[in-house]
């Protein structure tokens, strides 16, 4: 505040809020944190309480948190909350389901062996794509090769049953070792996909496709 200019002048001028007399003042955050560190707002009249001032401050400190971050914390305490849930043989499972097919799988910790449908699932899903996708949560979590897997699938196609194993895989886990939960939620393992084939309608080829429209 120069030589010329009194606080005196700046409050008796226009209306100002309290934030903009402090800013006038020269006043910065390192000095208000240091007041309140000490105490110093006690006593003085035209001020809140200092309770109200600490509980300001961290509010406006909290919401700096970034929102990811804030969810991030959110979903460990869930998971924390979370207790381990296995079968008397010490299996947990998972439910997974995607367009008409239905999966049920058993995942317990063993060397990496993987049966869908009472084969090995690299024999049951020839295409190395599906195989990669399937081993997906595993790679997400770091725990490749940690887990033997048992599955049945049926109903739908190939694409659809591999979408189903791979979210029935992702529940068992998260039954298994609640503190998987994160990882595979922030990977987009835990959630359902619920998008099937448009319905035929009718008057038209397809679902939305019409028929050549001819004038003459």
């Amino acid at each position: 505040m120069g030589p010329d200019i009194q606080v005196t002048d700046v409050i008796a001028g226009p209306k100002r809020a309290f934030g903009d007399l402090i800013a006038a003042s020269g006043i910065t955050d390192e000095m208000l944190d240091s007041l309140i560190a000490l105490k110093d707002f006690e006593g003085v009249d035209g001020l809140p309480p200092l309770s109200v001032i600490e509980d300001m401050r961290y509010e406006r400190n909290t919401r700096k948190s970034s929102r990811g971050e804030m969810e991030r914390l959110k979903q460990e305490e869930a998971a924390k909350a979370r207790v381990k849930q296995v079968d008397d043989k010490g299996r947990a499972y998972g439910t997974g389901r995607r367009k008409c097919s239905v999966a049920r799988v058993w995942v317990q910790p063993g060397n990496g062996k993987f049966i869908v449908n009472d084969k090995e699932f690299d024999v049951y899903f020839p295409m190395l794509d599906h195989r990669a996708t399937l081993l997906r949560p595993f790679s997400e979590t770091k725990t490749l090769g940690l887990w033997d897997v048992y599955c049945t699938v049926k109903g739908g196609g190939v694409s659809g049953q591999v979408g189903a194993i791979r979210l029935g895989i992702s529940k068992a886990l998260q039954n298994w070792e609640p503190e998987l939960r994160p990882s595979l939620r922030n990977a987009g393992f835990l959630t359902r996909d619920s998008r099937v084939v448009e319905r035929k309608k009718p008057g038209k080829a397809k679902a939305r496709k019409s028929f050549q429209w001819v004038k003459r």
